[in-house]
């Protein structure tokens, strides 16, 4: 039977919920069976696979790979995964390079098949981690996808704002990003328009806006935890406005039908 994390209602008070309960959840839901069982499998064939092909070749290693890193929705994609598990991470004009999301460079990083003649083994026990932790996310997002993306923002976020390199660059990392793209979308109630604009035009938008609501345009910011912190606060209860007026408008058209 598979565990399933407890967050109340959702929205920001589930996400509170979560917070006082998260060791506890997180050592119970580690120990279902069907976590375990796939880190097994994974454990056991991975250091034998020595290719793209073998990965991609095995539907359960490549389940456990693409989890790892937030890629679930390509497990049918798996000729772009071969070309981005054989791309050479180490060519700026490669495949691998030139995707905006940067997810893809990380499997390819972490898979170790690209650009190298001799495979290096691979950290078996670090993707496990990875694994694990979507995994917890992904069971929450099954009924309340709002906490889901915020968790991944707790993690990506501030590894982004760290990262050495320009302002610029983190903004752009972040657009690439679907799930850290709607944290701000929301929060900062962007409209379908706002993806359509050219991609110069969003960095400007978006880092306007960050500094209209916190007062500084830097993607630096979400390094500190204060930030973060404020981010995911405003993202979770327009997230819950949002779905509450939807629910609403539901209901009341609902109630037209039947009178």
């Amino acid at each position: 039977m598979t565990y399933n994390v407890q967050v109340g209602s959702g929205g920001y008070t589930g996400w509170k919920t979560l917070e006082r309960t998260m060791a506890r959840q997180r050592q119970a839901f580690s120990q279902d069976t069907s976590i375990k069982s796939a880190q097994k499998y994974f454990s056991e064939k991975m250091p034998s696979a020595k290719s793209a092909d073998d990965l991609i070749g095995d539907y359960r290693l490549l389940t456990v790979a693409l989890r790892a890193f937030g890629l679930d929705s390509d497990i049918n994609n798996r000729f772009f995964i071969k070309k981005v598990l054989e791309s050479d991470p180490n060519d700026e004009s490669s495949l691998v390079n030139r995707l905006a999301d940067k997810r893809y460079l990380n499997l390819n990083q972490a898979m170790k098949v690209g650009g190298a003649e001799t495979p290096k083994p691979v950290d078996v026990e670090a993707i496990l981690t990875n694994y694990d932790t979507r995994s917890f996310e992904k069971n929450i997002g099954e009924r309340h996808s709002d906490i889901e993306l915020a968790l991944n923002a707790q993690r990506e976020l501030p590894q982004i704002a760290a990262a050495d390199i320009s302002e610029n660059a983190k903004w752009y990392q972040i657009l690439g990003s679907k799930s850290l793209r709607k944290i701000f979308e929301v929060s900062y109630g962007l409209g379908n328009s706002f993806a359509a604009l050219p991609i110069d035009r969003q960095l400007t938008e978006i880092k306007a806006k960050t500094a209209q609501f916190s007062g500084s345009d830097s993607a630096s910011q979400f390094e500190s935890i204060t930030s973060l912190d404020s981010m995911l606060r405003r993202y979770l209860l327009r997230s819950q406005i949002v779905n509450s007026s939807i629910n609403s408008s539901h209901v009341s058209a609902l109630t037209l039908l039947r009178m």
